[in-house]
């Protein structure tokens, strides 16, 4: 290696503590590093990785190896942090608040961050006030998407190419490997934070143009089994909002084995700004629904914490009449605006045509949230 090439570092934490589900992270590992050999600028990375990390190594190994990239293997819990070892091996959480302070130390070396666990978006968020480039995880991600989007995202930057090529090659991998979450990795940057234009920012990487990210609204599905069908008909018809970047679309058939159901759930209820209600006979008739997740819902309305929308499937008498707290379903504005039920053909051509209609009344729905939230 000529001694004037400059190196960028890689250093790969990894953690997976008794307790949680297992992943596959020598793998991950063992991909990244194969395909940083067969990279045509392989002399320009060098690569460390640390396994069983505790929160107290994490500041030890990027002082010790002072890298440009850091890489966090492992799980995520949401606002509650990235999961870590504690000394005798078990959970320890660290807070995207803690993370940010930690890499505000590192940030005159440090210029990208992959976290590469469920739900990193938070702390993503948190630590891109410091470093250039952060990639975090909006919702839950499964070890092939995960590894998939890895090897992607390294084999573009040891290619030559710069963070936002091997950023959006990730994501087009994880589609072209046939796994729907593709549009789970988010991008954010430094300078994104404080400006609503596009961007370039200078990296050690790479000089490169940085398109603002659309800060997108996550959306809870909260539907009856029952109306699966109904319920993939609306996610199809909402699909290009979703390709757009403009909303995360979640739902329980997106919980991965192995995960808590009921945690899955509540986390992402509680975490969603926009949640629709699919308004049926199955689903008003459901004690778990009325007792639970609409329960939940209509307390957040009402907190104005998020915006809730019933989306009216079938036809059952008296639903608007339901209440919780101060506050009746036919209170709320529900979609379609006409009030037909999606599945009454008296109204309808075909389904297909309500749920275009719905398509672009809940379009101009997110618009109007966003304009408010600004």
């Amino acid at each position: 290696m000529n001694s004037e090439t400059p190196v960028n570092k890689i250093l790969i934490l990894a953690a997976n503590p008794q307790g949680v589900s297992k992943l596959r992270l020598d793998e991950e590992l063992r991909d990244i590093e194969e395909g940083l050999l067969r990279g045509k600028k392989r002399e320009q990375f060098l690569i460390k990785s640390a396994l069983a990390v505790r929160h107290r190594d994490i500041h030890r190994q990027i002082m010790d190896f002072e890298p440009q990239i850091v890489h966090f293997s492992g799980h995520g819990a949401g606002e509650d942090g990235l999961v870590f070892e504690d000394l005798t091996g078990g959970m320890k959480l660290v807070d995207g608040e803690a993370l940010a302070g930690l890499f505000e130390l590192f940030a005159e070396h440090v210029k990208c961050v992959l976290l590469n666990a469920c739900y990193s978006e938070i702390q993503a968020k948190a630590i891109a006030q410091h470093i250039d480039y952060v990639i975090g995880m909006s919702q839950a991600i499964g070890d092939k998407a995960a590894i998939e989007f890895a090897v992607a995202f390294y084999d573009a930057l040891v290619a030559g190419k710069s963070v936002e090529f091997a950023y959006k090659l990730g994501c087009r991998v994880i589609r072209t490997a046939g796994i729907p979450e593709h549009l789970t990795p988010k991008l954010l940057t430094k300078n994104q934070l404080g400006t609503e234009e596009s961007v370039t920012t200078t990296a050690s990487l790479s000089a490169v143009s940085v398109e603002l990210v659309t800060r997108e609204s996550k959306v809870f599905l909260s539907y009856s089994p029952k109306d699966k069908k109904l319920r993939e008909d609306l996610e199809e018809s909402l699909s290009i909002l979703e390709v757009q970047g403009v909303i995360s679309i979640w739902h329980d058939k997106k919980i991965r084995l192995g995960d808590n159901i009921n945690i899955e759930i509540n986390k992402n209820l509680n975490s969603a700004r926009i949640i629709l209600l699919l308004i049926s006979r199955h689903f008003l008739n459901s004690k778990y629904h009325r007792n639970f997740e609409i329960k939940q819902a209509m307390e957040r309305q009402n907190a104005g914490k998020a915006h809730v929308i019933p989306v009216l499937l079938s036809p059952i008498a008296g639903w608007q009449s339901i209440k919780f707290g101060d506050l009746q379903l036919g209170d709320l504005q529900y979609l379609p605006k006409n009030g037909k039920f999606i599945t009454d053909s008296r109204f309808w051509k075909n389904q297909n045509e309500a749920f275009v209609q719905i398509a672009e009344e809940f379009a101009e729905a997110v618009q109007q949230i966003a304009a408010e939230s600004h």
